[in-house]
């Protein structure tokens, strides 16, 4: 079936297979199944849309609305909506279920959810389990991090996004199990690595990419269980140590120079297609262990499973975003969703089956347009029904939402709560003011930040060895942006165990960076450079690198 894209007017395909899921994960109320109809939207369109309601970056200093604290949150202190600090919103201080209202059948869903939306308590940061780690969102079981965004089970890691299981990882990007590493991005198991990118099982490396089970390596592409290495060159240990002595420590024009160098010898290079281990029919990139999961990313221990992102178990679902640690079944457009079984257009929920267009609700089955609801059942914009009025009710709000071209619609951005400036969609999909809004979406500019005066800039020395601990309490410039940022006493620690220099580009722009240098999150038809065969890949057809398909590229690795 082909169709277009209410979003953005282009052609998107729904398969067989396709329909057969919205079949199957059609909600069954009572004894009546209220089918899902095929999406209107496109692949990205639909992505762009849960991605919209995420802010994961940008923090505020506010005041808690229950007890006056000074606190610091995802939402800005001019922003209407009623937010909670962690441990308040947990507590027995407040009742959810005082929130509740009649679903009216004179106006759409969306503008009643939208109403409960400014009432009731929302949290302040999504955090579980963090010790000295403030200062991070989207966190589970964090110690001594700082502005860590996403992930879980690190501790002493710094400025980085989806840091899993590791330790003293300095700006990080989707980072697994490792240690002491910095400027690493897509990678899993290495230890005490600079400047890499996928690359696996690697040591004591510096400017590496595409590279496993590699140890005392420099700018070095596509290499498998090599050492002392340099420029793909097989070197005796004297020779390779006094070169890498050469570089340290290390200044800014040495790291620009060893990045065009690294830049030079890959081009011409095979490149992997996608990045899939130990899996089986899949295609997208960075799958591991999964099964006949399609256009998928960042991914684990996936089966039957479409359009995933950042998602690890998921089972037979579609659409879903953001599901660590414990994945999604049978669900479809589950942002940020965690454990949770059978759902449709959810954001933040954890735990729990049957949840229908639901926010920020935890431990709660068979609920449908409740925010914010801990451990309840048979809820409906937060009103408590009992199980024989709820199954009564949802289909008729089900019928009355198709009438509306509401049913089988993911939430639209406009009922975010962020604007999409401050979420990952920008992050993704940048768009500009006047874009955004003439689409009815939101768009923030935090005025109190950008009038704020830190006090006059200064420039750090070239290398690590002539910086004092009085670094800490100066302001910096950003070199691209000109935003002031302050280095803070563990991340000098760091950089002078590593001999790294002192960063010149502010957190944000290190991270935007970061984004910018991996492929994009989608997948192009290409063709194998060696062997012909029809392949899907993250590299467009207007890269000019060589791309290999599996086979081949394993064949033709050192």
């Amino acid at each position: 079936m082909q169709k277009i894209c209410k979003g953005c007017g282009g052609a998107f395909e729904i398969t067989s297979d396709d329909l057969n899921f919205y079949e199957e994960i059609s909600p069954v109320i009572g004894n009546a199944k209220m089918s899902l109809p095929p999406p209107t939207h496109c692949p990205e369109c639909r992505l762009i849309r849960r991605l919209s309601f995420r802010n994961e970056r940008f923090l505020y200093h506010r005041k808690s609305d229950l007890t006056g604290k000074q606190i610091v949150s995802m939402y800005a202190a001019d922003k209407p909506y009623v937010v909670y600090d962690q441990d308040e919103f947990w507590s027995d201080q407040w009742d959810e279920l005082s929130y509740g209202r009649e679903f009216d059948f004179g106006k759409t869903f969306s503008e009643q959810c939208s109403a409960l939306g400014l009432c009731v308590p929302h949290q302040a940061l999504f955090t579980t389990n963090v010790e000295n780690s403030y200062y991070t969102n989207h966190t589970l079981n964090m110690r001594n991090c700082y502005l860590l965004f996403g992930g879980g089970n690190s501790e002493d890691c710094l400025f980085g996004r989806f840091v899993v299981d590791s330790k003293n990882c300095l700006d990080g990007l989707s980072l697994y199990s490792c240690q002491w590493c910095y400027e690493g991005s897509a990678s899993q198991n290495c230890y005490e690595c600079f400047f890499f990118s996928n690359c696996r099982n690697c040591s004591s490396s510096l400017m590496i990419k595409d590279c496993q089970s590699c140890k005392n390596c420099c700018l070095c592409f596509g290499l498998h269980n090599r050492e002392y290495c340099f420029l793909n060159e097989q070197l005796s240990r004297e020779e390779y140590q006094r070169r890498i002595g050469a570089l340290f420590p290390l200044t800014h024009a040495t790291i620009e120079n060893l990045k065009s160098q690294l830049e030079k010898l890959r081009s011409p290079l095979p490149h992997r297609g996608s990045h899939i281990y130990g899996s089986e029919d899949c295609t997208g990139d960075m799958i591991f262990s999964s099964k006949n999961c399609h256009s998928s990313f960042d991914i684990t221990d996936g089966e039957d499973s479409k359009y995933l992102c950042y998602t690890p178990k998921a089972l037979r679902s579609y659409d879903c975003t953001y599901n660590a640690p414990d994945g999604v079944k049978w669900a479809c457009e589950a942002g940020s969703t965690v454990g949770v079984e059978h759902a449709f257009s959810t954001f933040m929920c954890w735990y729990g089956d049957n949840q229908w267009y639901s926010r920020e609700c935890h431990g709660c089955s068979d609920i449908f347009g409740c925010i914010s609801l801990r451990k309840k059942k048979y809820c409906i914009l937060n009103k408590q029904y009992t199980k024989e009025e709820y199954e009564m009710l949802v289909p008729k709000i089900i019928e009355h939402m198709r009438k509306t071209g509401e049913w089988g619609e993911h939430f639209d951005p406009s009922l975010s709560y962020m604007g999409y400036n401050e979420t990952v969609a920008q992050e993704q999909f940048p768009k500009k003011r006047e874009e955004v809004e003439a689409k009815g979406w939101h768009w923030y500019e935090d005025r109190e930040k950008k009038d704020a005066y830190l006090g006059p800039a200064i420039t750090p020395p070239l290398t690590i060895n002539n910086v004092p601990d009085s670094i800490c309490d100066q302001i910096l410039r950003c070199s691209v942006s000109g935003k002031p940022f302050k280095i803070i006493p563990q991340e000098l620690k760091f950089y002078r165990t590593m001999g790294l220099p002192l960063p010149s580009r502010c957190p944000d722009q290190r991270h935007a960076d970061r984004v910018v240098a991996r492929n994009p999150r989608r997948l192009w038809s290409r063709t194998c450079a060696k062997c012909g065969k029809q392949m899907k890949t993250t590299f467009s057809p207007d890269h000019s690198e060589v791309i290999y398909c599996e086979e081949c590229y394993l064949s033709s690795v050192n």
